[in-house]
């Protein structure tokens, strides 16, 4: 019997079979047993069922379609288990976590979609390309560049998912929904799932810049008077092809997105951070110089 909070003294027991469940995928992967994609199943079960119930993800999803996603994935990926680079139990759980955050976002999507990104950006993105080929490089290559600064596992695993889920849906997803899902799966609160929803569009239209038509340069005076006037008081820290690259990456993003940009920042009162730069507007355009890449 296992030590926990509640029983300091012993008393939980464990939900996981570690070390059977490594060697049943062991003889898995080296077909000398038939029978262990069965046993596979039945090992991950109870762990599946945990998460769906303590993540409350079965008010949007039954539980036996979530199961069935779920025993998909582990089956579809089980030969990619390599016990050197972690345990069995983390596998599982992060592929039982994005099949529960996916499963949220698609039930909590609205009728009418919204797109976080450019409308000229859309244009040259998998959805609206009739080139597989093209498209699955442009996926490719926000997968292999993207790149982050945050330090905190589930922060991580959210922003890893963001990327894939705007993948698979064709970068419609709204962020509502997105965020939403974040907060349900990953315990994250409602301002930070919406700050790293930010932080990640931002990433996928800096990587993507290039692939814009050329556009004539953005007139700050054009923008007050509408919800972007507040960008329009950073033009004379920039110059004006920074100041329409600036414009074209923060659209309908928060305002916030100036401060997130430094990874000291940790604080949403504008008091505790240091007053936004140049330095951040850059950070912005080219990206953190400590950022690492997200997808090892």
């Amino acid at each position: 019997m296992l030590a926990s909070k509640h029983n300091p003294n012993g008393g939980a027991s464990s939900h996981f079979d570690n070390a059977r469940l490594e060697s049943v995928i062991a003889a898995y992967q080296t077909g000398t047993d038939p029978a262990a994609m069965n046993e596979i199943v039945r090992l991950t079960q109870t762990r599946a069922l945990t998460l769906i119930r303590f993540r409350k993800t079965n008010r949007y999803v039954a539980e036996d379609e979530l199961l069935s996603d779920i025993n998909f994935k582990i089956l579809r990926g089980i030969d990619k288990f390599d016990p050197a680079r972690g345990s069995v139990f983390s596998f599982v759980s992060r592929i039982v976590m994005n099949v529960l955050c996916t499963s949220v976002t698609n039930a909590r999507k609205a009728s009418v979609k919204y797109t976080g990104l450019d409308d000229d950006l859309i244009y040259t993105l998998p959805a609206k390309s009739e080139d597989r080929a093209v498209a699955d490089d442009i996926a490719d290559r926000i997968k292999r560049g993207a790149r982050t600064t945050l330090t905190d596992p589930r922060e991580l695993d959210a922003q890893k998912w963001f990327i894939t889920n705007f993948r698979a849906e064709g970068f419609e997803s709204r962020r509502p929904a997105c965020a939403n899902a974040a907060m349900a799966v990953y315990s994250l609160s409602h301002e930070r799932s919406r700050e790293i929803y930010d932080l990640t569009v931002l990433e996928i239209r800096r990587l993507l810049y290039d692939d814009l038509k050329r556009r004539q340069p953005i007139v700050a005076g054009r923008l007050l008077g509408t919800r972007f006037q507040w960008l329009a008081r950073y033009r004379p820290l920039l110059t004006e092809s920074e100041f329409t690259k600036f414009v074209v990456l923060t659209r309908n993003l928060g305002p916030f997105v100036l401060v997130l940009i430094d990874p000291e920042s940790r604080s949403r009162r504008q008091d505790r951070n240091q007053a936004i730069g140049r330095k951040n507007l850059e950070w912005v355009i080219n990206g953190h110089p400590d950022a690492v890449p997200l997808f090892e």
